[in-house]
């Protein structure tokens, strides 16, 4: 499959969607579960909906199909990497806005004299 521009902007249409949906799931101030349940089921299944049509319409376009069909083959090393690369990205923004949010949450609970940080 030769990238065109066409389906390099479909893939950035849908790592933007991607983001825009995980966005209001974005965690604050909870526990890692609730981060781990993100990375494990809700991102997948997300960019299953948005890359998945992504990779449909490459499809079309590539083929010059006139209607919405898969191709028979499994997806390509391309769609492979942009999957995977994709996937790391955004687990690893969610992971790390879940830190800046927890490591502001525990100084908003230190205590302000340094005599009693010691204790």
């Amino acid at each position: 499959m030769m990238l065109t521009v066409e389906t390099i902007l479909l893939y950035l249409v849908a790592l933007f969607l991607t983001v825009a949906t995980l966005w209001p799931f974005s965690p604050k101030k909870t526990g890692p579960q609730f981060v781990w349940v993100l990375i494990v089921v809700v991102i997948p299944f997300v960019m299953v909906i948005y890359f998945g049509l992504a990779f449909l319409i490459s499809d079309v376009i590539s083929e010059g199909a006139a209607r919405l069909t898969a191709k028979k083959d499994e997806p390509s090393f391309t769609e492979g990497l942009v999957a995977a690369v994709s996937y790391v990205g955004l687990s690893g923004w969610l992971w790390l806005r879940w830190r800046k949010s927890d490591s502001a949450v525990r100084e908003d609970t230190r205590p302000s004299d340094p005599a009693q940080r010691l204790h």
